[in-house]
């Protein structure tokens, strides 16, 4: 069966994306995938087999000069994509870090006005003769139109996927601009959704919200691993216990991180008992770190490389996860189920949590009671102290863990939904003809 997916940035195991999309669709059987990508980069992965890029600069490129095309065929280390040069990247990077609306207004008038529906993107299509659209639900007209498009032309049925909330009115923010966006972009997530035979979601609490909304069947798909071997279950507690949070700092969480370093300054005023090492890319101000690390209690390593977190992971004692505590915040992760979870379930170690009890991260934790949880600043530390003043706790909820993620998410029993999930789709549509 052949799957067209498109997707933002280039299929990539070292970006969100291209991790996620490789850990759910390696190793399944019968399946040939081409990727459409809209983003600058060279993708990388041993799982897709053709690929098309369009970007804005090539839509500026093509309105300039009809000869040029809009997009085309990547070949990798044959065809070189289209990339940003340094003045071009350094003025995109300004753009995202200080959210500038009219720059993103900029994009979607490029795309609005450009000829993206080129004889060059039918002719793929054309050759490539997928079976069905396997469609990343994103906050995007530009790429939700193209998936559109590709669906009525083709006449073959999409499955989407969503892990964002793209929807909803359930955010703060006081910005005109921002609700001006948020409405117009909806529209098209809406058109998209209803399109989709049906969705797949990222956790149960916007399974329940779309659901009910679109009137569309949503099923959870989240992250799987591979529990087949013996788990590595926690026998001995390090002195000082070892926390270790890996993971992005944005949207609050260095708020939260630094919540519990206050409270090992408190538990370790009599003698070191724990130590928080915070690995991360996230870029933060001089004030940030002096919240979040002390090089005592709490120290920033930065970041590491991916193949290098398993093990950071699995030297840890206490492997945590935080989610912003401020209404923006929990509004902003609402929906939303951290890919990492699973590998922190994977490599069986006790999880402690902080984030509003209205966020789905949250909500997975305290309802399957896998990890000891605080749901407000007043109860980081007295939670917290479960955990270090106790380490038979720590080992109960390193088994508790990994158990629950070997029955829940377990690479055979996710791959094995996803190929059914296709096939049946496929086969619908081949009867109905």
């Amino acid at each position: 069966m052949k799957v067209l997916i498109l997707s933002n940035t280039p299929w990539r195991e070292d970006n969100s994306f291209g991790n996620s999309f490789s850990n759910i669709f390696g190793n399944i059987p019968n399946l040939e995938i081409a990727n459409i990508f809209f983003k600058y980069g060279e993708p990388d992965n041993n799982i897709v087999k053709r690929y098309f890029q369009i970007t804005e600069k090539s839509l500026i490129n093509n309105l300039k000069d009809k000869t040029q095309p809009s997009g085309s065929e990547i070949f990798v280390n044959k065809t070189k994509p289209t990339e940003l040069n340094e003045k071009e990247r350094q003025m995109l990077d300004s753009a995202r870090k200080k959210r500038w609306m009219l720059m993103f207004w900029v994009r979607d008038f490029i795309w609005k006005i450009g000829r993206w529906c080129s004889p060059e993107l039918k002719a793929f299509i054309d050759d490539f003769k997928p079976d069905i659209i396997f469609q990343p639900i994103y906050y995007s007209n530009y790429i939700l139109r193209t998936s559109l498009f590709i669906k009525e032309y083709t006449g073959v049925p999409m499955i989407g996927y969503i892990s964002d909330d793209c929807y909803t009115l359930k955010q703060f923010r006081l910005s005109p601009l921002y609700w001006i966006d948020r409405f117009h972009k909806r529209r098209k997530v809406k058109k998209v959704f209803l399109s989709c035979e049906f969705v797949y979601v990222i956790s149960d609490i916007q399974k329940t919200e779309y659901e009910k909304i679109f009137k569309k069947p949503c099923k959870v798909l989240t992250k799987c691993a591979d529990f087949s071997s013996e788990p590595d279950l926690k026998q001995t507690v390090g002195n000082p216990i070892k926390l270790v949070y890996t993971g992005n700092l944005g949207s609050g969480r260095w708020k939260s991180i630094s919540l519990i370093t206050d409270a090992l300054k408190k538990i370790n005023s009599n003698g070191k008992k724990a130590e928080l090492h915070i690995y991360s890319e996230t870029p933060l101000t001089k004030r940030q770190l002096r919240k979040i690390r002390d090089g005592h209690n709490a120290f920033f390593d930065g970041s590491v490389k991916s193949s290098e977190i398993e093990r950071i992971q699995k030297d840890a004692d206490i492997l945590i996860h935080v989610e912003g505590l401020s209404l923006k915040s929990e509004l902003q992760a609402h929906q939303s189920f951290s890919t990492k979870i699973v590998d922190y379930l994977k490599n069986a170690r006790a999880v402690f949590v902080v984030g509003a009890r209205n966020t789905a991260s949250v909500d997975y934790f305290l309802k399957n009671d896998i990890g000891i949880v605080a749901t407000d600043k007043k109860s980081v530390y007295d939670c917290l102290c479960k955990y270090i003043n106790n380490p038979d706790i720590i080992r109960e909820y390193s088994k508790k863990a990994y158990f629950y993620g070997k029955g829940n998410h377990s690479q055979d029993r996710i791959k094995n939904m996803v190929y059914n999930d296709i096939f049946d789709m496929v086969e619908n549509k081949k009867s109905a003809l």
